[in-house]
């Protein structure tokens, strides 16, 4: 083995003693998995309205009801295609994330 060849592993094992960065190979086996979780995200959005009984073509500006599906300009409120999604939960959740406990301090009695 002259100076010029080397091995891709003794490379690999060179790179990563040196750095603090970890350096590996991709194999074919393994799909990456940064496309994966945006599939797994983004709902499919459908042709036609959701609702029962409605066959209204969605357009581009449609966009997903909070329970994940996907109504025409008629049936988008809430109320009108019995939404799944907790409005009150979210609410509160949301509010005990943002809103601080606030407990004084107990004085002493004299």
């Amino acid at each position: 083995m002259s100076r010029l060849e080397f091995d891709m592993d003794m490379l690999l094992k060179i790179l990563n003693q040196q750095g603090g960065v970890t350096v590996r190979t991709l194999d074919a086996d393994e799909p990456p998995a940064k496309t994966d979780e945006k599939k797994k995200e983004a709902p499919v959005k459908p042709k036609r309205c959701q609702h029962d009984g409605c066959k209204v073509k969605l357009m581009l500006a449609d966009f997903a009801c909070r329970c994940n599906s996907f109504y025409c300009s008629q049936h988008r409120a809430s109320e009108l295609h019995n939404c799944s999604f907790d409005y009150k939960a979210s609410g509160k959740e949301l509010l005990t994330k943002q809103m601080p406990a606030v407990v004084a301090e107990k004085f002493e009695r004299v």
